[in-house]
């Protein structure tokens, strides 16, 4: 065939093609378009920073194919919304053609610009659709907050607030030898691997009504328990005797890294907190001083609480309630250890000095809950290297852990369910029937803490609870 035929042959190929395409001459019907929601809602968005996609379906309910004479935005350009419609990233598409009985997706995204306010505002839009013969909308409502930025800062003495949340890039550090206090009530949100360092002193001052909050900043219900969304707070060596009061720390990489802290000082002091939704340790502590009380140690993806190359450590109170399972976690939720290896891989050992666990609970999906791993000197005494004791508690624990000293273990409830409220909504009071009621804590043990982690007098009933929660029966 020569170069004529060929060329014949191909316009008249284009020509039956062309003839076959469907025209999309329907514009609608009076019934007009349907669509998978009217209101696109946004949860709290901070001022400047983008939201995640959210995207609904808009529907054909036609026999034919139609084409929609145009879609867009309300607001235009001027609109902190945005919208990719069908693979398009524009605000305004004419002659958007579905074929019958079909559907097409619309993707809505947010940013919003601060406007000086302490409190939360609202931002609107619509979206239009126009067809021959109707008009149509679907509603955006995103509510905004203004936030303080501080990014790759270095806090001299002062105290953050609760009138603004702040939002944190990168890191911000407490300088050598300055004090930053926290009012109740303030939020610390971090973006990706952002931490929060100090080389001073931190003193968190939360309330049981007013928590302090350390968390990622994306506010969207499906990161609430998401873990890995930030780096962590790091405690460095040298630091001050910081202190923990009423706060939440979630979603973090790690919860708090104690590196080498308070040994030789007063000790860093951790009441009434929460740790959880955590990628890896909630409390990693190396060869510092600790004493922690009515404070839970929720879903971790290594230990809850790991104290290791020695130091001193107690826990009154509390309720480490490992469930995590994002990913598989082989570690016990509380982890003690005495020793590093140097560079010749020889185990240095950093004794242990005290790591007291008392009305505590313990437990976990896995099958151990508790781990050593110790080292111990020739021709001294073991409990030079390594002094640790469990004391009116339920653990978790495998039948190969030796817990038959009871100078190391004391009254403890080996394996017994403590029957959590509800381990899949992260809820670790007790449930009416748990076994950690009334009858198992140690009273004079119970006496220094005398409220719960919400403030619940724990001496009135018939005797204290375990862990941080006292249960508190309706009458």
């Amino acid at each position: 065939m020569n170069w004529i035929g060929r060329a014949i042959l191909f316009i008249l190929s284009t020509i039956t093609i062309l003839a076959c395409e469907r025209e999309f001459v329907f514009r609608g019907g009076e019934e007009g378009l349907t669509f998978s929601t009217d209101t696109i809602m946004f949860d709290t968005i901070f001022t400047s920073i983008g939201s995640t996609t959210k995207n609904f379906r808009v529907y054909n309910p036609y026999p034919e194919d139609m084409s929609i004479e145009s879609i867009e935005l309300a607001g235009g350009e001027e609109s902190g919304f945005r919208l990719n419609i069908n693979g398009y990233s524009e605000n305004h598409l004419e002659e958007i053609q579905i074929r019958a009985n079909d559907s097409l997706y619309i993707f809505v995204e947010v940013t919003i610009d601060p406007i000086g306010s302490n409190k939360p505002f609202v931002v609107t839009d619509s979206i239009y659709f126009r067809t021959k013969d109707r008009m149509q909308t679907v509603q955006l409502v995103a509510y905004g907050q203004d936030v303080v930025i501080l990014k790759e800062q270095i806090l001299k003495s002062q105290t953050l607030t609760n009138e603004k949340p702040y939002l944190i890039y990168d890191y911000v550090l407490v300088d050598t030898t300055e004090s930053v206090s926290i009012d109740p009530g303030a939020r610390l949100y971090f973006y990706k691997d952002a931490s929060l360092l100090v080389l001073g002193t931190l003193e968190v001052n939360g309330s049981v009504e007013e928590p302090v909050l350390f968390a990622g900043h994306r506010q969207e219900e499906w990161y609430m328990d998401k873990p890995g969304q930030w780096g962590y707070i790091h405690l460095l060596p040298g630091s001050g005797p910081s202190k923990f009061n009423n706060c939440i720390i979630k979603n973090g990489m790690m919860g708090i890294l104690a590196d080498s802290v308070g040994i030789n000082s007063e000790p860093i002091t951790i009441n009434n907190t929460v740790i959880e939704h955590i990628s890896t340790f909630g409390l990693l502590a190396q060869t510092s001083n600790i004493e922690v009380s009515n404070s839970v140690f929720g879903d971790c993806g290594k230990n809850s609480a790991a104290l290791t190359v020695g130091g001193s450590y107690t826990f009154d109170h509390c309720t480490f309630a490992n469930y995590f399972d994002w990913t598989f976690r082989s570690a016990p939720a509380v982890f003690l250890n005495n020793y590093f290896l140097d560079k010749n891989n020889e185990a240095q050992i950093i004794p242990l000095k005290k790591a007291n666990f008392n009305n505590c609970i313990i437990y976990g999906n896995n099958r151990s809950e508790l781990g050593f791993d110790i080292e111990y000197t020739e021709d001294i005494p073991m409990d030079t290297d390594a002094k640790y004791q469990f004391q009116s508690s339920i653990i978790k624990a495998s039948e190969d852990l030796d817990m038959s000293d009871e100078t190391k273990f004391k009254n403890i409830f080996r394996n017994v369910d403590p029957n959590f409220k509800n381990i899949n909504e992260y809820n670790y009071q007790l449930d009416t029937l748990s076994p950690a009621k009334d009858t198992i804590a140690n009273l004079e043990l119970a006496k220094p803490f005398p409220t719960d982690i919400l403030g619940n007098n724990r001496l009135e009933d018939e005797g204290p609870d375990l862990g941080a929660y006292e249960r508190i029966e309706k009458k």
